[in-house]
């Protein structure tokens, strides 16, 4: 009795073998491959959609502020370009020197070497945006903006076509009026009164009891003398010429550059691996678009009704695409010139 008590003890104490010990191994071992799967998966899902969001961030902004710009080509305040013609009188202009229904937009191809056509329609490379991305379009907008800040009309009369302008707005402060006091000759700055139209480059600005003097002497400027001397049912605006072309920024990676009145270029965002941009012409003067055209081949740019752009956009990480690469993304919107069609 007590022999056969001992027997079943030790039966019952018995440990695993080794091949139950095998088995629950690979059962753990499946288990763990299949966790760290899920969790690469996980990640790489989330690093694609981190990607996307960011590249679908910036192609949204850029399209807005290229939108924006396109839109407001040629505009002078209340008249168009082709029914009044600006009177340049500022020297150093940037681009093509002058501002017309022909100059208001204009489109180039960027081969690695040159512009095409030249830039700013002169042989001189010297205003030539550096660095550009080969086979890459560029985009070049004019348009008078009002000034932030500042009154959009003349606070009085002009004694003679030579006087100096006065707006209401202040220096600094609450409301500041958005000019460069600092260094004034880099503003240039386009009166209207809707029949005539004069544009300069500022020599002097000063403030007193909320009042701004704007100069426009000689020297800067090819006279000092304006067309007439504005009442005060003038307006004045803010001449901007910008360009946007894709070059490497300080990290070698790809963006979209702004530069303003052939000043210092800024990086507006990064990610931009082309611009493609097509123009759409009037051919048979109904103010619509009839065919689209790469810039070299644009026959008349006071034709160009509209601007088709094509952005392409990549992460800045790689490995996101299944073949270790870049995620990249395409966008297209066509924009018609607010100035020109109905």
């Amino acid at each position: 009795m007590m022999q056969r008590r001992v027997e079943n003890s030790k039966c019952r104490m018995a440990g695993f073998g080794l091949v139950e010990i095998l088995i629950a191994m690979v059962l753990g071992l499946v288990l763990t491959i299949g966790m760290i799967n899920v969790f690469l998966s996980s990640k790489q899902a989330y690093r694609t959609q981190d990607a996307l969001s960011v590249i679908q961030e910036n192609g949204r902004y850029v399209m807005e502020v290229l939108s924006r710009t396109i839109r407001m080509a040629g505009y002078q305040g209340c008249g168009n370009l082709a029914a009044v013609i600006p009177n340049v009188l500022a020297n150093g202009m940037p681009g093509s020197g002058t501002y017309s229904a022909n100059q208001a937009i204009r489109g180039y191809a960027y081969n690695g070497s040159s512009f095409s056509p030249l830039y700013g329609d002169v042989s001189s490379s010297s205003d030539d945006p550096v660095s550009v991305a080969a086979n890459t379009d560029m985009l070049t907008v004019s348009r008078a903006e009002l000034v932030t800040g500042c009154g959009n009309r003349l606070s009085s009369s002009m004694g003679s076509d030579s006087e100096a302008l006065s707006i209401n707005g202040l220096k600094s402060g609450s409301g500041a009026c958005e000019l460069d006091f600092t260094t004034p000759g880099n503003e240039y700055m386009l009166i209207t009164d809707c029949e005539t139209s004069d544009l300069f480059r500022v020599t002097d600005l000063k403030e007193s009891g909320g009042v701004i003097t704007i100069e426009h002497g000689a020297g800067s400027n090819s006279s000092a003398r304006l067309s007439k001397h504005y009442a005060t049912d003038a307006q004045v605006f803010r001449f901007i010429h910008s360009d946007f072309y894709v070059k490497n920024n300080s990290f070698g990676q790809p963006a979209l550059f702004l530069r303003e009145n052939g000043g210092v270029e800024q990086e507006l965002v990064d990610g931009v691996q082309d611009l493609t941009l097509l123009y759409g012409e009037d051919t048979d003067s109904d103010l619509a678009a009839d065919q689209y055209t790469a810039g070299p081949s644009v026959a008349d740019w006071s034709d160009v009704t509209s601007v088709r752009i094509t952005l392409t956009l990549a992460s800045k990480a790689n490995n996101i695409t299944v073949t270790g690469g870049q995620l990249t993304q395409t966008m297209t919107a066509t924009i018609g010139l607010r100035n020109k069609v109905p």
